[in-house]
């Protein structure tokens, strides 16, 4: 099978089984840089798991983080199992050493200094974006792919649908960011309404679009925070959502000149840490973040380390 052929029945197989956009562009990502290794440095002959072996050791040779090895090791049995078909044996691969490392939080001021020096993107509402990543603790893709229908003003809360995980979770929205999200829902809808008239469909999720095609010039099903342009989604001229690339450059551009090293993400590191020492209950903020475990919540906070009184101050 040519390489590229091998990357299209992966992704008609990703699509098949309604995996995530994201997990589609990495697995073939991986796949095609296995393909161009097997051509240049294996030989003919070679079982899979020998050429998985010989791939996963010079990742790790390279010094890889352990969860970036680990992805290429799920790509290439996706690959095997699901496409080709063909049973994998033990891989007895070099593997990266997974290290423990603590969660870094910016201290609040930090992060109300940023947030102060923000200017939005693009002309997007990047600001605003920012502020609900770290005032509902969200990942930067969650405030993105909000519909109209997921904000719930009256209810203060956010709906996030098929987030990490395919898990769907309410948070509610900060009493300081509602004029603004009003405002931005006008805006969507006004969108919307754009390209009702123009004949532009939203993307919707999954097969939604088939089995309900109205629903894609429903004001309710379009992004809060639409893209500019439309774009081709696989194959299909739609309106989509705002690039996280634009969070990413707002926060960088805020940051820098303060002298921090911050990026969105860690305004959720950030969200936990101070909800958590501000004597929050953490079950609630479990609920809030999305976590499966209680643990993952709680690894945000280091009382018991903290609570060492030091000899020298004895």
């Amino acid at each position: 099978m040519k390489l590229s052929e091998a990357i299209q029945a992966t992704r008609d197989i990703l699509r098949r089984k309604h995996l995530s956009h994201a997990t589609e562009e990495s697995y073939c990502g991986w796949l095609a840089r296995f393909g161009r290794f097997v051509a240049e440095r294996c030989q003919s002959g070679q079982t899979p798991e020998e050429k998985m072996e010989a791939f996963l050791t010079q990742l790790a040779r390279q010094e890889v983080a352990a969860s970036t090895q680990n992805q290429a090791f799920c790509a290439l049995l996706f690959f095997y199992r699901e496409v080709l078909r063909v049973p994998v044996g033990k891989v007895d691969s070099l593997r990266a050493k997974k290290a423990v490392h603590l969660r870094y939080a910016p201290e609040r001021h930090e992060v109300m200094a940023m947030i102060g020096a923000l200017r939005d993107e693009a002309d997007y509402p990047t600001s605003l974006i920012v502020k609900l990543i770290y005032g509902c603790g969200l990942r930067v893709s969650e405030p993105l792919n909000l519909r109209v229908k997921d904000v719930l003003l009256v209810d203060s809360k956010l709906v996030l649908c098929g987030a990490k995980g395919g898990k769907d979770r309410f948070v509610a929205i900060p009493c300081s960011l509602v004029p603004e999200l009003r405002a931005q829902l006008a805006f969507a809808k006004s969108v919307a309404e754009k390209d009702r008239l123009a004949g532009l469909p939203v993307k919707l999720p999954g097969l939604l679009a088939v089995k309900y095609p109205h629903w894609q010039f429903s004001p309710k099903w379009a992004f809060v925070f639409p893209a500019h342009r439309p774009c081709e989604f696989r194959g299909q001229v739609v309106r989509w959502r705002i690039h996280e690339a634009n969070i990413q450059r707002a926060v960088r551009k805020a940051a820098r000149p303060l002298g921090l090293d911050i990026t969105p993400h860690h305004l959720r590191h950030a969200y936990a840490t101070h909800c958590l020492n501000a004597g929050q209950n953490p079950r609630a903020i479990q609920q809030a973040m999305g976590h499966s475990q209680l643990e993952t919540t709680m690894g945000y906070l280091h009382a018991e380390a903290l609570s060492v009184a030091s000899p020298l101050d004895a």
